[in-house]
């Protein structure tokens, strides 16, 4: 019996044990804290339904700074919730593959204490509004506003405080919100409020989309399914017992100390948003999807369209309601009796047929003399036989029966995005989503040398109405008037960092001198083209500094093609040379100067030094008296003084190159969404240095633009980490005998190691046992940046690299101390040698 009993022991073990293998770990990413919003993925864990076939699944609470798309993309995480960027992060190249639409339509809105005078979004006029930094997030609200004539340029924007209260006590008129949170809060005090939601103007944006890596999906159908199974199954339970489902949140994930009555009231009012009109949970709509992405093309987030091949989850589409074909038979013979009885009435209304051809010819007249085009356009996008005559001056003679698409557009994509939203605002009865559609179209061209003001009217389900307005001449006002403001910005610019001016024009000159020479053919092509990319990029951003548009927007374009040459093999120094001969480095630069003479003088721009005499007498004369002192054996104090003093008339006062970062860096960080504190430069104001420090000291318009970029949170991040929403960014210097230090630090999110460790190993480099040092000092490396994307601030991986050059041409060291969520302090050690 014992033996017997042991065997039926062991049985027991080796199936729960080979149960056990056959668990498969997961982990899914959430989009926040934990709270109702993600409720059907703590039920199919609680209830077992995960379990049941064969998943453990890890959920992650949302930190501050996870990428949630890149997360998902490189394998840290198997499963990601995220907001409708994803249909962007599509659109941007990434290999998303999406599995449920949690919610048809977000929560994200406008919300305003009720009041008198803010009744509709025309109110918000004027007014202070809390909002977000991240565009991404606000597209739908920005879509909103806009097709309401509401531009950024037209509300007061605020950083957001996260304090609901805020539209209570005068801090804000109307913050950015969730239906399912903040409200909760009002209600409780009995606070009356107002709410703008992009789905009543035709901006339905799903939220809350559960997506892997198409990678993940082909490579694990299986466990995808059944994710997808049993993720369904929790959120059907969540919807159907929202208070035990309560409950469960707030026993085990309750991060975030809500109450049962608040989770409570989240449930109820995302329920309202989770379910399609058929009742159907979590499916995708391609309509909707292509609308999501027309939206993120008119706010400029992107110039690409999105593939629907292979991104939905075909589970996960919307099969729509059975036809009810009896329904459809009667409609048909009522139909036929209203075209009988129009028939009959048609004859009748014959006689008055002479009348309207009248009033036809002098509705014609009118047109023909309003200095406007009219036309009407068919939805195979034909060009009716009725027009204006003003068409012609526009469009070109006999424009009938013409597609308007190849009329107004040359680009494919465009044409087909044209069409697309056309047959959307034909097919919508809805005048509010209708309006929405049009607002997707172009709004002006530029055709024939013309710039032209399109205006669209739906007519009927056949034809469309175009207004066409001449508007070259306001625009070329509008560009003048940019133009001139940008020159004023960069007049003031020079005159206020006037040896930043002399310095640059100065080394770009020469640059233009010696370009015949630039390629070296005893160093590689590699080398040549590090050295030229390098030396781009720092004079790039030396022009920006002053403002100087149009040297600096040709500069990137050189980069562009600069970046190219980096992954073609088959360079080689001739193709080099080339490159600089076909382009005209001197154009730009020779116009900008132009301007500036004309402004500011022909003498203010060719007074390259400020002393009244020229420097190189005073180097001369340095030259002359060390001649001297080294013929004598012994030199008297007074003689070492005097060369001292003379070495000082050619050197410029650190402080004065230093200080214009300050100002860099407050339009950088403007220009990027984020706030900082006012700062000075600290050091001696009478501390001099040499020429052959000055490129060093240019360099390191890379290290603050790197602090604002890659280390300053936006204000919104910030807030979320209980760090002040203003940013800090200092800089320092000091120096003894031997040597000069100065320290630039920032109070940002520090620098990201492990992205670091990932960068190295993509570059082929060896982070087995790599040190935290050599991480941080690698940072410097050409061609490494953990950007993603490049822009015209960063992520081409070449400006610190830039400074890494300099620093070894003057000997110089650096250390980097950095701390997460608490900044970073990189610090410059500078042999003086004879310089004090």
């Amino acid at each position: 019996m014992k033996k017997i009993l042991l065997a039926f022991f062991i049985f027991k073990v080796l199936l729960f044990a080979n149960s056990n293998e056959n668990i498969q770990k997961v982990s899914v990413q959430l989009l926040w804290k934990h709270q109702f919003e993600f409720a059907g993925f703590y039920v199919a864990k609680e209830k077992g339904y995960y379990k049941d076939i064969g998943l453990d699944v890890e959920i992650k609470e949302y930190n501050f700074g996870t990428n949630i798309t890149d997360d998902v993309i490189s394998g840290t995480t198997n499963f990601g919730v995220e907001s409708a960027s994803v249909v962007l992060d599509k659109m941007n190249g990434k290999n998303v593959y999406l599995l449920m639409a949690t919610y048809q339509k977000s929560p994200f809105v406008l919300m305003s204490q009720k009041r008198d005078d803010i009744k509709t979004l025309q109110d918000l006029k004027g007014k202070k509004i809390m909002v977000t930094p991240n565009q991404v997030a606000m597209a739908s609200l920005n879509a909103m506003l806009r097709i309401n004539n509401i531009y950024h340029t037209d509300y007061i924007s605020i950083p957001h405080t996260f304090n609901v209260f805020d539209i209570t006590n005068n801090h804000a008129d109307a913050i950015t919100t969730y239906l399912s949170n903040e409200p909760f809060y009002l209600k409780e005090q009995g606070i009356e409020y107002t709410i703008f939601d992009p789905a009543d103007y035709g901006f339905e944006f799903y939220s809350d989309i559960l997506f892997t890596s198409k990678e993940f999906a082909t490579q694990h159908p299986k466990v995808v399914d059944n994710f997808y199974k049993a993720t369904l199954k929790g959120w059907e339970y969540a919807f159907k017992n929202i208070e035990d489902t309560a409950r469960i949140i707030n026993e085990k994930y309750n991060s975030q100390n809500k109450t049962i009555e608040h989770l409570i009231f989240e449930a109820n009012e995302l329920k309202k948003l989770a379910f399609t009109s058929n009742s159907e949970f979590g499916k995708f709509k391609p309509e909707i999807i292509s609308q999501i992405a027309q939206t993120y093309q008119l706010l400029d987030l992107s110039k690409s369209t999105v593939d629907f091949n292979d991104l939905i989850y075909p589970k996960a589409v919307y099969t729509g309601p059975k036809i009810d074909y009896s329904l459809v038979i009667k409609v048909s013979i009522g139909l036929f009796i209203i075209l009988l009885a129009l028939y009959y009435w048609n004859r009748k209304l014959s006689s008055l047929n002479k009348q309207i051809e009248q009033t036809s010819k002098k509705i014609s007249i009118l047109l023909d003399n309003a200095g406007q085009g009219f036309l009407t356009f068919n939805n195979s996008f034909k060009i009716n036989e009725q027009y204006s005559s003003e068409c012609e001056k526009l469009l070109g003679n006999n424009i009938a029966k013409q597609d308007i698409t190849n009329l107004l557009l040359h680009d494919t994509k465009t044409k087909e995005f044209f069409k697309n939203t056309i047959n959307l605002a034909i097919n919508e009865q809805n005048p509010i989503k209708r309006n929405s559609y049009i607002s997707l179209l172009p709004q002006s061209i530029i055709l024939n040398k013309k710039a032209i003001k399109l205006e669209y009217k739906i007519l009927d389900s056949h034809d469309v109405m175009m207004i066409l307005t001449n508007i070259t001449s306001e625009k070329k006002l509008e560009k003048k008037v940019k133009k001139e403001q940008e020159t004023l910005k960069m007049t003031v610019a020079i005159v206020s960092d006037i040896h930043i001016f002399y310095d640059i024009t100065k080394e770009y000159r020469e640059f233009l001198q010696n370009i015949d020479s630039f390629i070296d053919d005893s160093k590689s092509p590699k080398q040549n083209l590090e050295l030229l990319y390098r030396t781009i990029h720092t004079f790039k951003g030396s022009f920006s500094q002053l403002y100087m548009s149009d040297i600096v927007e040709f500069l990137h374009n050189i980069e562009n093609r600069l970046s190219e040459f980096a992954f073609d093999e088959s360079i080689d120094n001739n193709i080099l040379i080339e490159f600089l001969k076909e382009h005209d480095f001197a154009h730009n630069y020779t116009n900008t100067m132009q301007t500036i003479k004309e402004i500011l003088g022909e003498e203010f721009v060719n007074s390259h030094n400020f002393l009244k005499i020229e420097l190189s007498d005073i180097e001369s004369l340095q030259e002359k008296i060390s001649k001297v002192l080294s013929n004598h054996n012994e030199t008297t104090p007074e003689c070492e003084e005097i060369l001292c003093q003379v070495q000082s008339f050619s050197n410029q006062k650190l402080y004065d190159l230093l200080k214009p970062y300050t100002k860099f860096s407050y339009s950088l960080a403007e220009r990027m969404g984020k706030e900082i504190y006012e700062f000075d430069i600290i050091g001696s104001h009478d501390f001099g240095i040499s020429k052959e420090f000055k490129p060093f000291i240019k360099s390191l318009i890379h290290v603050f633009r790197n602090a604002i970029d890659h280390g300053i949170e936006s204000p919104e991040d910030r807030a979320k980490k209980g760090k002040d929403e203003v940013g800090f960014i200092s800089c320092e210097f000091d120096f003894d005998s031997d040597y000069l230090t100065i320290s630039i630090s920032d109070d940002g999110k520090g620098v990201d190691k492990e992205k670091i460790k990932s960068k190295l190993h993509l570059l082929g480099i060896d982070v087995t046992n790599i040190t935290d040092d050599e991480i941080l000092k690698a940072i410097f490396i050409q061609n490494l940046s953990t950007k993603s994307e490049i822009s015209d601030i960063s992520g081409r991986g070449v400006g610190m690299s830039a400074v890494q050059v300099e620093l070894d041409k003057i000997s110089a060291q650096v250390q980097i101390q950095t701390k997460e969520d608490e900044g970073t302090t990189i610090k410059f050690i500078i042999p003086l040698k004879e310089e004090k």
